[in-house]
């Protein structure tokens, strides 16, 4: 995944690319993700890093039972 990748469709979509926000960011002069279950993951010395950790989490979360995946999910819900 890079930075750019927000404005093409994904693996599995077709026609009209749906609003989405950039998921790196930077604060204090550190970088961070954010996740679709909006749980901000950081920090990272450089914007790099942030992208491997996306990469990392996806492949955490496809690789997780989906009881983890749920669980993840409810925390992120009640944490907000």
């Amino acid at each position: 995944m890079t930075m750019d990748s927000v404005a093409k469709n994904r693996n599995g979509e077709a026609g009209r690319i749906p609003a989405r926000s950039d998921r790196v960011f930077t604060q204090h002069d550190y970088w961070y993700f954010r996740t679709r279950e909006g749980m901000d993951i950081g920090p990272f010395d450089s914007v790099g890093e942030a992208i491997d950790g996306i990469n990392g989490f996806i492949d955490f979360v496809q690789s997780s039972k989906p009881e983890v995946v749920s669980r993840i999910t409810e925390y992120v819900t009640h944490a907000a």
